[in-house]
């Protein structure tokens, strides 16, 4: 017996042995003939559904519902192709967005296993449930983000392979982890995104999941390690579209102004909402310039700042980020008084005290406002005064807007 324990062991020191049995069977004819037939059924699908589609997704976002449903069809090409529109129409309008994936959401719930293979039943909701924790992030409901990404997360550990998919959804965990506090966590998602990326040889995830590592460091003022990251991947061959190089050059640019290098964050911000006006990108561009009216208000240059914040309020206004809005007006205000312009602050106040109270926002919020409106009207408010209010409603509104220091997320396919 001791001579057989010896063999063994010996045995155990030739990596032959630990080497995975190769599979030398052929696929089954029959298996490969149903993967094309299912391929071509979805490719089928998806351009009826796209089709379709057009003719949907058309007027106001409140008819969209009643429209699909009229249309009878509930198949996995609609799913596919709503998220795809999601996509196109979150950076024109997240709550528009949120709709159509909330659509995607209901026709996934509905698909039967009964008529595609289990796993891809599983996987498309899942996809589904990702998207809307997005959608509900980007708007600011950031329980209901959780919810669905918890939701997506039990589904795609019912599949066998869940790697690839689960490193989808923990970038979108991490893209709203920010704002609640757990900036740890989202860098360590983000490197796991990453690591699952890399072994699956998908270049541009990996780039995409760096991004969202880099974001993480400027999340804790950590500017120069972030900054890195961005110059790391900059001109990795991967990244092929254009929305892409922009939103690395608007981060530059936001990491440069954290570091005080405000001539390169003007430079790399001014290119960014050129690109982003050109591609069409309207919430990224607006958030783009508000970042550059504060980098440019930063260094003393109030006459050029004034008008660049003016224009991204009532863009951030117009696109329903009423929290972001109302931020970027209140450092109009501060400029204004900056420079002696105090004739248009009171209206401003008003105006900000309105969208508020439309907006919902808690009774700290207003008791600010009524605040800082009461001091204009009686003459004593300051610039520091108003940054101090603009300050409170920042951190009030956290959890429900993003700010214009962050750097820019998107959701990637």
């Amino acid at each position: 017996m001791d001579i057989e324990i010896e063999d063994v062991i010996e045995a155990l020191h030739d990596p032959f042995v630990w080497q995975p049995r190769r599979n030398d069977s052929a696929p089954k004819p029959e298996r490969i003939a149903a993967l094309a037939t299912f391929k071509k059924r979805l490719q089928d699908e998806d351009a009826a559904a796209s089709e379709l589609l057009d003719s949907v997704l058309k007027g106001p976002s409140a008819w969209w519902g009643n429209s699909l449903r009229k249309s009878g069809v509930r198949t996995a090409g609609v799913v596919r192709q709503l998220l795809v529109r999601m996509r196109s129409v979150e950076e024109r309008s997240p709550a528009d967005a949120l709709t159509i994936v909330t659509l995607a959401l209901e026709i996934a719930d509905s698909l039967a296993v009964t008529d595609y293979p289990s796993d891809f039943a599983i996987t498309i909701r899942a996809q589904a449930l990702r998207d809307q924790a997005w959608g509900f992030a980007t708007m600011g409901r950031f329980r209901e983000a959780t919810a669905a990404a918890d939701r997506a997360e039990r589904l795609l550990l019912q599949t066998p392979i869940p790697d690839f998919e689960l490193a989808r959804l923990n970038l979108v965990r991490a893209s709203f982890y920010r704002w609640t506090d757990r900036t740890d966590d989202a860098i360590a998602l983000s490197r796991k995104a990453a690591a699952v990326f890399e072994r699956f040889g998908d270049r541009r995830m990996r780039v995409i999941a760096r991004i969202y590592e880099a974001e993480m460091f400027f999340r804790r003022n950590d500017y120069a390690p972030a900054l890195d990251v961005y110059r790391s991947i900059q001109n990795d061959p991967a990244i092929s579209d254009d929305a892409t190089r922009t939103l690395i050059s608007f981060n530059m640019g936001v990491c440069h102004r954290g570091l005080g290098h405000i001539e390169e964050a003007v430079q790399a911000l001014t290119a960014a909402s050129a690109e982003y006006e050109m591609l069409g990108m309207d919430v990224n561009l607006a958030r783009c310039r508000w970042s550059l009216a504060t980098t440019v208000s930063s260094a003393g240059r109030y006459s050029e700042a004034i008008p660049l914040f003016r224009k991204a309020w009532k863009e951030l206004e117009s696109l329903g980020m009423e929290s972001d809005a109302a931020l970027a007006a209140l450092e109009l205000t501060e400029t204004l008084l900056v420079v002696g312009r105090t004739d248009e602050v009171p209206a401003i106040c008003r105006t900000l005290i309105e969208r508020f109270t439309r907006a919902g926002m808690g009774g700290s919020a207003m008791t600010a406002l009524a605040f800082l409106r009461e001091t204009v009207a009686t003459g004593h408010a300051t610039p520091d005064l108003v940054r101090h209010v603009h300050d409170f409603l920042r951190d009030v509104s956290r959890t429900e807007a993003s700010s214009p220091v962050q750097p820019v997320l998107r959701l990637e396919e």
